[in-house]
């Protein structure tokens, strides 16, 4: 079954619901007791001041409203659906501050619960659906490639190589990884299909089943995406993943190549607090702090939402390094979006 059909119809029938519980309310509200008057005339609290609020005074109570919302909704982005209660608690002052800084009737309890119930309506489908995260950028060689927007043919416009792997081999030395006859160079020619559909793609460099090569230098190993339902010309896919491993690495050091992962340098020696800064929450993978050996020497970060690819496309990407500090090997790649079947 659809995972999308299946939270999507959730969602619809909450609306539903809330929506048959707002017109049950009205029709009640609007009953007349037996002095003719409906609750929705009647005072709800004891201030008397009944003039209109002036605009100054709606932009402060707006302002600190605002500042709480937006404080609340960035703690339930960050600490997930278990902070409500605490978002709850600090929206609910302003709001109950400008409801009483006027006299209120019972109209005004019913715009207020037809808000706050919008309200949590809303914040619903932003925690099962989410909003779509800033894909991340690679820099290579001052060229940005944006993760499942840069396409193949961009990089060849910037006079890059692609080379397509044509073959398995034995052979695994940089040195004779584009002559060994395992990859051939494409002509750019729009000869070249990428199937549909998406594959997961963990491949190393030399493993990878396209190269990204400049001036006869691999730069690293590339995934591609073209489309759900058919096939698609190389130039027209997106790149979607992207791996270094230590020769890349040696090569650029020599050559004066730089790599930056959202604008940080990835040749400089890694600092935790470096990615702590640039990635913030993001960073969901340090190594401990005493290590046992190199194999625990890796930083993990992660660009998702709460639909786990349902509805929007997420990222991933893992940087290992010696005990120097010093990035040996690299991998960003892209969950596309999709359904739980595709």
């Amino acid at each position: 079954m659809s995972g999308r059909l299946i939270l999507i119809g959730l969602l619809a029938f909450l609306g539903l619901a809330f929506l048959v519980i707002i017109l049950g309310l009205y029709r009640y509200l609007k009953r007349k007791d037996l002095s003719g008057k409906s609750l929705m005339e009647e005072p709800v609290n004891e201030e008397t001041d009944t003039t209109k609020m002036e605009l100054g005074e709606l932009l402060v109570y707006g302002a600190i409203l605002l500042v709480a919302v937006l404080f609340g909704l960035r703690m339930m982005d960050r600490g997930g659906i278990g902070f409500s209660n605490l978002a709850s608690a600090i929206i609910v002052p302003p709001v109950m501050a400008l409801f009483n800084a006027r006299k209120r009737t019972g109209k005004a309890i019913f715009v207020f619960i037809v808000a706050a119930t919008v309200a949590l309506y809303m914040a619903m489908v932003y925690v099962i659906i989410g909003v779509p995260v800033n894909a991340p950028v690679i820099t290579v060689d001052k060229t940005a490639i944006t993760m499942a927007k840069t396409t193949v043919g961009d990089v060849l416009a910037e006079g890059f190589d692609i080379y397509v792997k044509t073959g398995e081999s034995s052979n695994r030395s940089y040195d004779n990884l584009l002559s060994s006859g395992e990859f051939k160079k494409y002509s750019a020619d729009r000869s070249v299909l990428v199937k549909k559909g998406f594959q997961r793609n963990s491949d190393t460099t030399s493993q990878a089943p396209y190269l990204l090569v400049k001036d006869g230098r691999v730069l690293g190993g590339l995934g591609l995406y073209g489309d759900k339902t058919k096939d698609k010309v190389l130039e027209d896919c997106t790149i979607i993943h992207f791996s270094l491993d230590e020769d890349c690495i040696v090569v650029a050091r020599a050559g004066d190549m730089a790599y930056h992962l959202d604008g940080m340098d990835l040749l400089l020696p890694l600092k935790q607090a470096t990615l702590e800064k640039t990635f913030g929450q993001k960073l969901w993978l340090v190594p401990p702090s005493e290590p046992r050996d190199s194999t625990q020497l890796h930083y993990g970060i992660q660009w998702s939402t709460g639909s786990d690819h349902l509805f929007w496309n997420e990222y991933y990407a893992y940087i290992h390094f010696d005990e120097g500090n010093h990035m040996t090997g690299f991998e960003l790649s892209t969950d596309i979006a999709r359904d739980w079947n595709e």
